[in-house]
């Protein structure tokens, strides 16, 4: 169990992580985050959350950077505390695209797909259950993200991303039952989809017009903003469960 101090610095280890893309050194918690206390006490909080298993140290020098319990704790802590609003001019943003798509279950989900990955700068992938009608976009704005950068890495994603169709097909019944009130975020490991064990996924699901139900897959590092994502995907499926009811 972490004491508050623990968990409010690997919060923010968590968030600073998620901008820098950089390990979190004492000198920086101490200078941005208004602890108050001193640099060998942070340094002594981050040695109890690395024993914990929330931080890892890349190198003897380097600072701290979350791993997957880090993430899954912090994940869990904003879905308690439903602390993922988002910005008014995304909301505005995903308001306009879904107008645009009228009633057609096919032009929303590829909409839809195309703001959120837009905003998100992650990979998405809709799908129409109904039809097995996916649309997938973004897969290049994972490659700017310094995770993906080794070829590997780029390959497994890149298989994924092209197969996901016959993925989803083999494991529909086994990922909507892992759904927690049409939604999950898959962390890592957690992940049903085992070619990609070194990635974030959300997935949600949602009702399209016409009887027509679809889910929404969004794939990024695990260092990905979970605060700013959960909060767009959250949004774009009440707005479209609030469309279909129009016309179901």
């Amino acid at each position: 169990m972490l004491t508050e101090r623990q968990a409010k610095l690997l919060d923010f280890i968590v968030r600073e992580h998620v901008r820098s893309a950089e390990p979190v050194g004492s000198a920086a918690v101490v200078e941005k985050s208004g602890f108050g206390v001193s640099p060998a006490t942070i340094r002594s909080e981050m040695q109890a959350l690395e024993n914990f298993d929330y931080v890892t140290q890349p190198h003897t020098s380097a600072g701290r950077v979350p791993t997957e319990k880090a993430y899954r704790w912090f994940v869990n802590t904003l879905l308690a505390q439903q602390d993922y609003e988002i910005a008014n001019k995304d909301k505005k943003k995903i308001d306009e695209a879904v107008l645009t798509a009228g009633d057609d279950p096919r032009q929303i989900n590829k909409t839809m797909a195309q703001v959120l990955s837009e905003l998100s700068e992650h990979a998405v992938i809709t799908n129409i259950k109904e039809a097995k009608d996916f649309y997938k976009t973004g897969l290049a704005s994972l490659m700017e993200i310094p995770e993906f950068r080794e070829f590997d890495r780029i390959f497994q994603l890149t298989s994924f991303f092209e197969d996901f169709d016959e993925l989803f097909g083999h494991m529909e019944q086994e990922l909507m039952s892992a759904l927690e009130e049409n939604f999950n975020v898959f962390i890592g490991h957690e992940s049903p989809f085992r070619n990609i064990q070194g990635e974030a996924v959300i997935v949600i699901h949602y009702q399209l017009p016409h009887q027509n139900s679809g889910t929404l897959t969004l794939i990024g590092p695990t260092r990905m903003d979970y605060r700013r994502n959960i909060g767009l995907v959250t949004y774009a499926s009440q707005l479209l469960n609030k469309i279909a009811k129009q016309y179901n």
